[in-house]
């Protein structure tokens, strides 16, 4: 397979490799330590269709909400240049996951203390399908990719969360709580179904 992108290996001691693209439609893959060209090859080749949909779906205009200039990255729904480069991936992403603890952290206890919530642990982690959890023990985790969105979107993370420390199941009662305490929670899980593959 010819890729008509960059991408980029890295090697970790996992089981299985894994491919990213990102909204710059660069390929990322990581592979574990033993992968021989000849096995990456054959990987790009057997992935080559849905790489070429990730392309494509990043490729549409509206579907990233905002330009980022050459070294520039997304924090906060906004265009953000850090002061180290950025094509260092390993570096990029322990600062995203250290600013994610930092700010989610802080916010959670926020908000948690203004609206009389209850909870145990808190948890950033690097998940692929869920923006945040509630565990029947009110464990909260939260996906730190979230930092990268607008701060009312985090919020609405957070109280999603935080509701279900009272209710563990999306009842009408849930979704009545999460309005009061989120007017605006339509807009913010909108915008995350519209822009929240670009996160990744």
């Amino acid at each position: 397979m010819t890729l008509q992108t960059e991408y980029i290996i890295e090697r970790k001691k996992v089981k299985h490799a894994r491919i990213n693209v990102n909204e710059e439609k660069r390929v990322k893959l990581i592979i574990p330590e033993d992968f021989s060209q000849d096995d990456i090859s054959c990987l790009l080749s057997q992935k080559e269709g849905w790489i070429k949909k990730q392309q494509s779906f990043f490729s549409q205009e509206q579907i990233n909400p905002v330009k980022l200039e050459k070294g520039q990255i997304l924090l906060f729904g906004e265009a953000f240049q850090p002061d180290f480069g950025i094509d260092n991936t390993v570096l990029l992403e322990k600062w995203y996951k250290s600013q994610a603890k930092d700010y989610i952290t802080a916010r959670l206890g926020e908000l948690a203390s203004m609206h009389k919530f209850k909870y145990n642990k808190v948890f950033v982690r690097d998940t692929k399908t869920k923006w945040g959890n509630c565990s029947k023990n009110n464990h909260l985790s939260f996906n730190w990719r979230l930092i990268k969105a607008p701060k009312y979107v985090i919020d609405y993370l957070i109280l999603h969360e935080l509701t279900h420390t009272l209710i563990l199941k999306h009842t009408q009662s849930f979704w009545l709580k999460l309005s009061l305490l989120c007017p605006d929670y339509k807009q913010a899980s909108d915008w995350l179904v519209k822009y929240g593959k670009t996160l990744f």
